[in-house]
């Protein structure tokens, strides 16, 4: 049965079609968010926070967020996180 299945999704990934509806489809939008901290967690928390505040959601959170990615790097003596947030209505 899980052969079938798999040979099912790759002709239908191999047409073109998506099972999964892409983030423009679900009614998400992708937000972006800088965090500098003296510790890469905290960092990432401030670029995440960021998202937060400028979308409406801080401090109670009423969207979702979905596919977050941060890039974290040293910066003097802390880091700097950048946050991309797909946050759907």
């Amino acid at each position: 049965m899980n052969a079938k299945l798999a040979a099912i999704l790759l002709a239908l990934a191999a047409a073109g079609l998506q099972l999964v509806p892409s983030a423009a489809q679900a009614g998400c939008t992708t937000k972006n968010g800088k965090g500098w901290a003296w510790t890469e967690d905290l960092a990432r928390f401030q670029a995440w926070e960021i998202v937060a505040q400028v979308t409406g959601n801080w401090p109670i959170q009423t969207d979702t967020f979905r596919n977050e990615r941060y890039k974290c790097k040293p910066d003097g003596n802390g880091y700097t996180c950048l946050s991309w947030i797909d946050v759907c209505k």
